[in-house]
């Protein structure tokens, strides 16, 4: 038994096996069946008598040879079932005994077999990586993509003596679905290369992405034919392939997962009937290449991020300074404001415009989303509103900026709600159209109550031709105006409870004798505290006007 360690190959130890079962069971039928791990099915690899009933049968089922328990015996490895041994007669013990020992011996010289081709196969693919390596680490010394291409290709038709070359590279590198771009051509004109066109319409060479790395070639009586056995040589339309190509390495590049394109190498001077260490040699370096192509793309979107992250930086920065630089110059009331956007550009506008008659113009909006569109849509809004607030009743002012913003945001699906207000110095009277908007909240001092003025209109962009109302009210001394986005009241803490209206009244009602800033100060505190965080999904803007 110990001599089947000895055999290097898997056919040379079922020969021993072979041997020995005959010395076991004489003429008695026997099958050894394996299992094969991709199909899950049983592979016959052994026949022994003259009338075994599966002889003729590759892969067989249990049913194909009814035996008792008894007469199937388990080839095991550890804990692992690597196949069956089915007898077609009944054993005495000691036979048994010495089938299962020699079973056992079988199971671990196949496993250390297979263990050793791997080691082997691994070996080989090391040192041809490492060949490949020592060839192409130019690539990752150069900066210029033009030459990393141009050198790649010269080196991959170098290493096969190759006539001509194409390097196609995707659109974008990592997404197969891009497409193909023709990054390098050598020994061949670009006209040709897009003459060729793949067999029943497929596009070339996109197909070729998931192809493995082979060797397609022209068959000697002028057919196309492919050795993989796809049927054409590289899925090209035999009736666009020049007579002068006669054979065609396709080279996927791609690592880890990461597709980058293929190279094509054209006539190379390979061994159509040993081309498997050539291939292996390619595919390492068609690694490298990929991961050469892959650096340089994550170089470029590096620095296109770069500059984005810098044109976002200074667009944050004007949109800080488009919110008012300080309050208006009044006694009749005290101002205090703040807004904290999602992303560092956000979709919320606050404003305070003075009239030339000394009333203000108060204005808080949201736009819908958050982040670089919903700004764009503010800043025109913004626009709009400042040149028009100080002419314009709230509810007037409203019905105009709805006509824009239908206009701006189209069949986009965004729009905007905003509360519009204005507030009379002398009289304190305060006139309030919200389209869609949040309530605006107003604690009264005399009795410490908090009333809420609802939304009297849709929001703008909703509905071309909208008509929106007025509420009115008038303001006494003590009294405290609150406005805020739903930023505030749908933040959610690690329990997705969010923080609600209720809250935000019951903080209004705490700090309502506070100054303005305090209990804005205090409005922000108790968000981030129940939120855990200063930073929210949505934009959150608040004002608090107090009344003087």
């Amino acid at each position: 038994m110990a001599e089947l360690h000895a055999f290097r190959s898997q056919d040379e130890l079922e020969r021993g096996l072979s041997a020995s079962l005959v010395r076991m069971l004489g003429r008695t039928d026997a099958a050894l069946c394996l299992a094969d791990d991709v199909t899950g099915t049983l592979q016959l690899r052994l026949a022994l008598g003259d009338t075994c009933p599966i002889r003729s049968r590759q892969r067989v089922r249990a049913e194909d040879w009814p035996l008792p328990a008894a007469q199937r015996l388990p080839i095991q490895f550890r804990s692992h079932v690597l196949g069956e041994l089915w007898i077609g007669a009944a054993v005495d013990d000691a036979t048994q005994a010495h089938l299962e020992e020699l079973l056992v011996h079988y199971g671990t010289a196949l496993v250390n077999l297979t263990l050793n081709a791997e080691s082997r196969q691994a070996t080989e693919d090391y040192c041809a990586s490492l060949q490949a390596l020592e060839e192409g680490i130019v690539l990752f010394q150069e900066e210029d993509p033009a030459a990393v291409t141009a050198r790649l290709l010269s080196l991959a038709s170098n290493m096969v003596q190759a006539t001509a070359g194409a390097l196609y590279v995707l659109h974008e590198v990592g997404k197969a679905d891009s497409g193909l771009r023709l990054e390098q051509a050598l020994g061949m004109p670009d006209s040709l290369l897009a003459s060729f066109r793949g067999v029943d319409g497929c596009l070339w060479p996109d197909v070729l992405l998931d192809k493995p790395a082979h060797l397609a070639m022209r068959a000697p009586d002028g057919a196309e034919a492919m050795q993989s056995g796809d049927g054409a040589m590289a899925m090209l339309d035999p009736e666009c392939v020049p007579r002068i190509l006669q054979s065609l390495i396709v080279l996927p590049l791609r690592y880890h997962g990461v597709q980058a394109g293929v190279c094509l190498l054209f006539n190379p001077l390979l061994d159509a009937t040993q081309p498997r260490d050539f291939l292996g040699r390619l595919q390492t370096f068609g690694q490298l290449a990929a991961a050469v192509l892959h650096r340089l793309s994550l170089e470029a979107m590096s620095a296109n991020s770069a500059s984005i992250a810098q044109e976002i930086a200074l667009a944050e920065t004007i949109q800080k300074r488009l919110l008012p630089s300080g309050p208006p110059s009044t006694d009749e009331y005290e101002f205090a404001w703040s807004t904290i956007a999602a992303k560092s550009i956000g979709g919320d506008y606050l404003d305070l415009v003075t009239s030339d008659l000394g009333d203000i113009y108060v204005v808080i909006a949201d736009a819908s989303g958050h982040g670089i569109n919903s700004a764009l849509l503010m800043s025109s809004f913004r626009a709009n509103y400042r040149g028009n607030a100080a002419w314009m009743e709230p509810n007037e002012l409203a019905a105009s900026l709805n006509v824009e913003v239908v206009n701006e945001v189209g069949p986009t699906g965004m729009f905007i709600t905003a509360a519009l207000l204005r507030m009379e110095r002398e009289t304190r009277r305060l006139s309030v159209c919200s389209a869609g908007h949040n309530p605006t909240m107003i604690w009264r001092a005399k009795t410490s109550t908090v009333e809420c003025l609802n939304s009297n209109g849709p929001p703008l962009g909703f509905v071309a031709g909208a008509e929106f109302d007025n509420s009115e009210t008038v303001l006494n001394p003590g009294d405290v105006v609150l406005l805020f986005t739903d930023g505030i009241t749908e933040a959610c803490d690690d329990n997705l409870d969010m923080f609600g209206e209720d809250r935000l009244q019951a903080l209004l009602c705490a700090h309502a004798t506070d100054t303005a800033k305090q209990l804005l100060d205090a409005l922000r505190a108790d968000l981030a505290a129940f939120t855990g965080r200063e930073r929210y999904e949505d934009d959150v803007s608040m004002m608090v006007i107090r009344v003087c």
